[in-house]
């Protein structure tokens, strides 16, 4: 049922909240993953996540909210890569990067402090160091950009692929540097409950993915929490010594790890408290000082 929320729902239960508590706060959030990021950040008794289970539902609401001069209600929307022309209202902040989970991923140290905590540090160095690479970051980024990159070229050309859940250990470079781009398009296509594509298409996909990667100036901008955590958790687990951990474990472990020293950074720590038109300290318990 929670797929099928509308806008019209969610803002149906923002009025019943309000009727309750006019004094609260509501943010409306995509999920509750982004909800159990913020909730410990957020000022016990005095603002309320409330998950829309999509965004088209939030904008929707928090549009509808806008209109009706909704006071004391505000939105957290992803960034994406700019999906749609949709308008949104000033009273949605936006993710600093593609999603919550991409903005903790790239937020100061947190991927750093995750890996160092489950990996074995020579392997860690040695992997970084025999690729050129300095940081953790850098080679998750590497291998879920192509996919990224694949995932937006999938929604403009509407070819009804399956780009969540890669397998990355199907798909990953022996020396994990990268992704083989058109066993990845095969294991998309393959996953998918009705691709408008074969995989006879696969070698002219992957061709469109690579002259598309060539054009982006920013590969972070393309990458999605799912695919950077689902990345660190492989090389975690296959090349840094990382055991039995897995996706799951490593979102799990980055959202805890998202303190005050970055959400106070964020671009969206300061976008929520404009949407709401009020202080930090009357909606954060993290002030600048950390």
């Amino acid at each position: 049922m929670r797929e099928n929320l509308t806008g019209d729902d969610l803002y149906s239960y923002v009025i019943l909240l309000r009727s309750e508590n006019s004094r609260k706060r509501y943010l409306l959030c995509e999920g509750e993953s982004d909800c159990a990021v913020l909730d410990p950040h957020l000022e016990e008794g005095k603002c309320e996540t409330i998950p829309g289970y999509g965004k088209n539902s939030v904008v929707e609401a928090i549009n509808i909210a806008t209109q009706q001069q909704m006071k004391g209600v505000a939105a957290l929307v992803d960034r994406d890569w700019a999906k749609g022309s949709e308008q949104i209202s000033h009273l949605a902040a936006r993710t600093d990067h593609y999603d919550i989970d991409a903005t903790i991923f790239y937020s100061g140290s947190v991927c750093r402090r995750v890996v160092s905590t489950h990996c074995k540090r020579e392997m860690v160095r040695d992997f970084l160091s025999s690729t050129g690479w300095s940081s953790p970051i850098q080679p998750a980024t590497a291998l879920a950009f192509p996919i990224g990159v694949l995932r937006k070229l999938n929604h403009e050309q509407g070819w009804g692929l399956r780009c969540s859940d890669t397998p990355f250990d199907e798909v990953v470079f022996p020396d994990a540097t990268g992704v083989d781009i058109e066993k990845t398009v095969i294991s998309a296509i393959k996953r998918s409950k009705k691709p408008r594509v074969d995989t006879v298409d696969a070698t002219r996909i992957s061709a469109e993915v690579g002259e598309e990667m060539l054009k982006v100036a920013d590969p972070a901008t393309y990458c999605c929490g799912h695919d950077l955590n689902s990345a660190l958790s492989f090389l975690m687990r296959r090349k840094w010594g990382g055991g039995g951990i897995n996706k799951r474990s490593v979102e799990k472990a980055m959202r805890a790890a998202f303190s005050c020293a970055e959400l106070t950074v964020a671009e969206f720590y300061d976008g929520l408290s404009s949407a709401y038109a009020c202080t930090r300290s009357e909606l954060f318990t993290c002030l600048e000082s950390g």
